[in-house]
């Protein structure tokens, strides 16, 4: 019989494909499943406080424009290349104090918005940085540590092994001469880190070291009355699951009734199941002491409450604005109609239209993001430039 050889590449490919961790072009959003919005046909546009998503965006635009001009911005098709955002982002630094009615004309000059033409709607959920009590050393109360990354946690570049893998990545380590998957919450939480010397700060209580992975950074307050903000410095390549599906599932807590809030409730009162239920998540955080008043996202800029958004990277790039119109959860609550900025990702925001708005600081944005589980649908704002290349019928920025 004749022996048939396979390339590698090839097999990694398949492989890739057979998990979900990458997908062909044909799965993605393609221009023709874009239609241009009048920004007349976007409810509560004309009332925003524009100005505050203007501040938003110019941060972004300063990540922007340190980048390469001929570099894309994924995905493609909607984000471009970094010269493509070069006009509305020198306009945007030329704006200083601008009133909310200066800044719609801004946006309204240099970006047309656009909507999926299918599948418009889906999940939108709130994140904040929450303000835990810690300290540099581990006491009889404090005990609980998070941790800084390991040097024996690699990140493979796949790209190197195929131009179709260009972007992705598997993280793992290096046991016994295989590369091999990275500890999970269990073995960490188990002593799989000790006498490393990788603890950066000590909390109370395992959930306070626990939600602090799941919102990706926090405020840590010491004894001394000091503050020091710790954020996301890269994790252990585990997937992350959702605990409160867990709690649904065993009926511990009513869909209705799921909030952050609710979870943290019943990890109080139920302290012996409340480690195997944390289990559950396999996905682990590590962090860093940052130097800023304010957390970071995934575009090395500064977050702002109420008008950054954590997004999809595979549908929505980074930077861009986007027009919210969330239907509220409660029913005393308004809707959210809203211009937010691209500037985050996370670990359960998966999905073509899934998103996470980050609402601050402390208890009051916890109160505010742990209960969000609204439906609705955004709009994109692309550079009139860009705009013009997926609408030929698309005004000209000139």
């Amino acid at each position: 019989m004749k022996k048939i050889f396979i390339p590698i590449s090839t097999v990694v490919i398949f492989l890739l494909l057979l998990w979900g961790l990458i997908e062909l072009d044909g799965n993605r959003p393609r221009p023709t499943e874009f239609v241009e919005i009048p920004y007349d046909d976007l409810e509560g546009w004309a009332s925003d406080q524009q100005a505050l998503a203007l501040i938003a965006f110019q941060k972004s635009c300063t990540a922007l424009l340190s980048q390469p001009a001929q570099r894309k911005l994924s995905p493609e098709n909607i984000g471009g290349r970094i010269q493509d955002w070069h006009m509305p982002c020198r306009a945007a630094q030329k704006l200083t104090g601008p009133t909310n009615h200066q800044a719609r004309a801004f946006f309204e000059q240099y970006f047309t918005a656009f909507s999926y033409s299918q599948e418009t709607e889906g999940l939108f959920t709130g994140y904040f940085a929450p303000e835990y009590s810690g300290s540099l050393k581990p006491t009889d109360e404090y005990r609980y540590p998070l941790y800084m990354v390991p040097e024996s946690l690699k990140v493979l570049d796949l790209g190197k092994f195929s131009s179709a893998l260009k972007g992705k990545t598997i993280v793992g380590e290096v046991r016994d001469g295989e590369f091999v998957p990275f500890k999970d919450r269990k073995n960490i939480d188990s002593g799989g880190l000790d006498k490393l010397n990788l603890e950066v700060v000590w909390l109370k209580d395992p959930a306070d070291s626990f939600f602090m992975h799941i919102q990706g950074s926090g405020i840590i307050r010491y004894e001394d009355g000091q503050r020091q903000l710790f954020g996301y410095a890269g994790k252990n390549g585990r997937a992350y699951h959702s605990i409160g599906k867990f709690l649904i599932e065993n009926g511990a807590i009513t869909r209705k009734n799921m909030s952050m809030q609710a979870i943290r409730a019943w990890i109080t009162e139920n302290p012996r199941q409340a480690e195997a239920l944390m289990w559950k998540n396999p996905s682990y955080v590590f962090f860093q002491a940052l130097d800023k008043p304010a957390p970071v996202g995934s575009m090395n800029v500064m977050l702002t409450a109420g008008r950054s958004l954590a997004v999809d990277r595979e549908y929505v790039p980074l930077g861009m604005p986007i027009w919210l119109d969330l239907t509220p959860s409660l029913e005393a609550a308004d809707p959210i109609r809203r211009l937010v900025i691209a500037q985050d990702t996370g670990g359960a925001i998966k999905g073509r239209v899934r998103a996470d708005i980050y609402w601050g600081v402390g208890e009051d944005a916890g109160l505010v993001a742990g209960s969000m589980k609204e439906r609705g649908r955004y709009y994109f704002l692309l550079p009139k430039n860009l705009a013009l290349r997926i609408s030929p019928e698309s005004e000209k920025p000139w």
